[in-house]
């Protein structure tokens, strides 16, 4: 087919389809008069009236065991039920979380065993967990119990059964069954804490890192400047607790910079980073470092200045203690505020 015949039959249908178009506006226009009118009332009653009534109306139901089979239990095999209820399997024994070990809690210190009476032994020992917000009962933060006394806070079901020269025997009183652990003292470092001389040798001081030890009687009076007593531990003087209370806004804008920290993977704000620390200021004379990561009060995260002063102002009646969990260089260090003592 060429070109001219194409055009004749793309003609002939345009000019079918046009005719056509005419014809139906002409019917419209002369039934137009007949579409506009309304129907009468009558007209309408009596075509519904000519529709036959429904005798019996059938309903299929479905029983409610067999929609539970299909929806709840996800049976679609349309098999009936078994007679015998299926048995829920229980899951195998030992199955839950780990258990924590007492060990892996506290950090034993020192045992003091009288082969005499052995119920007056004693053992000396510090609590792992930053979330431990007990007051201590020597200002190191260690504690100091004997057998049948209990651990603190939510470890109150772990019970010192016994104390042996060697290591101390815990028991579980919520969990029957459960053996009782054997946990031994954490080896004791001289070499860390004290520096050797030579016979006839004037003695030398340890790094200044080491820290300073201060050992104090409980009745000698406070001390009104803060004294470190451990390399992460600070018992707050009462001039010093009172300086930071009155000139806490302008310590925190003349002596240290700070900024919200982002962790570099999540990208979220979770901590208080401290960008710069005035030489000789207090400050820096209870312990804070420039690069230091706040992450924690007393197990209270803190991502803000803000948030840390809220947390701090609404419990300063409530702890005599304050541990601060601090990241600094991938390395992560708790130091502890002890309250000062009252006059």
């Amino acid at each position: 087919m060429n070109t001219a015949q194409h055009k004749l039959v793309v003609w002939s249908v345009t000019g079918l389809l046009g005719t056509g178009m005419v014809m139906y506006l002409a019917l419209s226009l002369t039934k137009r008069e007949e579409w506009n009118k309304q129907v009468p009332v009558d007209r309408m009653q009596s075509v519904l009236s000519d529709v036959p009534e429904v005798s019996e109306q059938r309903v299929s139901l479905l029983a409610a065991s067999a929609v539970e089979r299909g929806l709840k239990q996800l049976d679609w095999s349309g098999r009936p039920p078994p007679d015998k209820p299926v048995e829920p399997i229980e899951a195998p024994k030992g199955s839950d979380s780990p258990r924590e070990l007492v060990r892996d809690l506290i950090q034993i210190r020192a045992i003091r065993y009288d082969g005499a009476n052995p119920a007056a032994s004693e053992v000396v020992f510090k609590y792992k967990s930053t979330a431990m917000v007990v007051v201590p009962t020597y200002s190191d933060g260690t504690y100091l119990k004997r057998g049948g006394d209990r651990l603190d806070g939510r470890l109150n079901q772990i019970e010192i059964s016994a104390i042996y020269p060697g290591n101390v025997e815990f028991r579980f009183t919520n969990e029957a069954g459960r053996e009782n652990e054997l946990v031994a003292p954490t080896p004791f470092s001289l070499t860390k804490h004290y520096a050797y001389v030579g016979e006839g040798q004037a003695p030398v001081s340890r790094p200044s890192a080491v820290g300073t030890f201060v050992s104090r009687r409980p009745d000698s009076p406070p001390e009104a400047q803060t004294v470190r007593i451990s390399p992460t531990k600070y018992r707050v003087g009462l001039e010093d607790a009172q300086e930071i209370n009155d000139n806490f806004a302008e310590i925190m804008t003349t002596e240290v910079s700070i900024d919200r920290h982002r962790d570099p993977k999540t990208k979220r704000f979770d901590g208080i980073e401290i960008k710069q620390v005035k030489p000789g200021s207090i400050a820096a004379r209870h312990g804070v470092e420039e690069g230091d990561v706040i992450k924690s009060i007393n197990g209270q995260p803190v991502s803000s200045k803000e948030e840390a002063i809220v947390y701090v102002k609404n419990n300063k009646d409530k702890y005599d203690a304050w541990e601060v969990e601090i990241w600094n260089k991938g390395q992560t260090r708790t130091v502890t505020y002890y309250s000062p003592k009252k006059k």
